[in-house]
């Protein structure tokens, strides 16, 4: 379930799916989700638990083993589907997973991949920003530029670092491996990530995009890291 998606087949199955909510739960007219605190826990979760497999971006994730958000809802906001059956689409998804979809053989969600409020704050979230036109990350927690670079390229969809409330964990904890880091090491993990694993993480493959970030931007990334980092990094 890459970028290169077709679009239209999701739109359809998104859409089937949501008949059968209205069926079951009632149609309504209100465009806002009802249920979970969307803006700050469901993004976190969201980052947590779903940005690594899905693009969106309001929470600047990059995932391509499944579909762009972005792209499988925008048609159904068009057609006028409402936030509320939104939220139910995506907790049936959540609930109910496919094995997988035409052209992506073997890639299936994992069940119970959240639960309870956890599902009800992630459903709403997506609910809210899922396809919106003209969409971007919130203002990034941690302080200076570098904390909307970090934000901006998705890192915590991988990644805990305290300072910016991410809580991914494909990759290392980086309050844990960043204070024992130069400048230099933090820029070549970040340009060249495979060359050298965290102990740990040696099966783990971080996208090698981030080579293409601008020099200004990586700079204000690497002291953002370096400065937030529970203890500091190497001077």
């Amino acid at each position: 379930m890459g970028s290169s998606i077709n679009t239209s087949k999701i739109s359809l199955f998104l859409a089937s799916i949501g008949v059968a909510v209205i069926v079951l739960s009632g149609c309504t007219s209100t465009s806002a989700p009802i249920n979970g605190d969307f803006q700050d826990r469901g993004r976190q979760l969201f980052n947590a638990k779903c940005g690594t497999c899905h693009k969106m971006k309001a929470a600047a994730s990059v995932g391509v083993q499944g579909p762009d958000l972005d792209a499988a809802f925008a048609g159904a906001r068009e057609a006028g589907m409402t936030g509320t059956t939104i939220e139910g689409i995506v907790k049936a998804q959540v609930l109910y997973p496919r094995p997988s979809l035409d052209g992506y053989p073997g890639i299936s969600m994992p069940a119970d991949i959240v639960t309870g409020n956890d599902l009800d704050d992630v459903a709403a979230y997506i609910a809210r920003y899922a396809g919106v036109p003209g969409a971007k990350p919130p203002t990034a927690p941690g302080e200076g530029p570098g904390a909307q670079v970090y934000a901006n390229n998705g890192c915590g969809s991988c990644h805990v670092l305290a300072a910016a409330e991410s809580a991914g964990v494909l990759g290392p904890n980086l309050d844990d491996v960043i204070p024992g880091m130069s400048p230099e090491q933090i820029r070549e993990a970040i340009i060249d990530p495979n060359a050298t694993k965290a102990p740990g993480y040696e099966n783990a493959v971080m996208p090698d995009r981030f080579s293409t970030i601008p020099p200004d931007q990586l700079n204000q990334l690497i002291e953002f890291l370096m400065s937030s980092a529970a203890g500091g990094g190497k001077s």
